[in-house]
Order: structure tokens, then sequence, then C-alpha cells
């Protein structure tokens, strides 16, 4: 399972994703779905937006991606409306 520790996260991004627990406390009982929220958090938290997206499309949970990472502008919404806008564009073309 791909975690933020295979993107090499910074001291800062370690403490807000971990806080004072280890890596090996942090892995233990952390579901898929969990992991995914923390990859589009960290990639959102880097400005990477493209990144954070791609992982948001993978949460199951609509909800929380739409109160939690849009609305909580760790992902703008205008790049969330702009990614949306050219999925409906590539769906309408096929």
């Amino acid at each position: 399972m791909e975690t933020i520790f295979d993107h090499e996260p910074t001291a800062e991004e370690l403490r807000y994703f971990a806080g004072p627990f280890s890596q090996a406390d942090y892995l233990n009982g952390l579901s898929e779905e969990e992991a995914v929220k923390d990859l589009c958090r960290l990639f959102g938290m880097r400005g990477e937006v493209e990144r954070a997206l791609a992982y948001a499309e993978q949460i199951a949970d609509r909800d929380y991606v739409r109160f939690t990472l849009y609305n909580g502008d760790l992902i703008a919404p205008t790049a969330a409306e702009n990614n949306a806008s050219r999925a409906s564009s590539r769906s309408k073309a096929a």
C-alpha cells in the first residue's frame, strides 16, 4: 500500500500526519482509504494540485472530498471544478 512515507515527507509534514508517533505507529492499522486521504492532503499541502486531485478521485467517501478537501481549501475549488469540467468533456467526446 502506498503511503506518505513513499514520498519523502518533511519533518513538518510528519508532525502533521503522524504527530509524536513513529512510522510503525502511523502505519499500524492504517486502512487503504486513510492512506489515500493522507496522500491527497500531502500533495494538497505541497501545492501539487493535479496529484492531489488524482488521489481525491480514488477516495470512496465523496462527502469527505467535497466538504473536507474542496471546501477546506486544501484543494482549491476552482482546480476541482476545472478537473471535473475536463472529465466531463472527455466523457462527452467518447
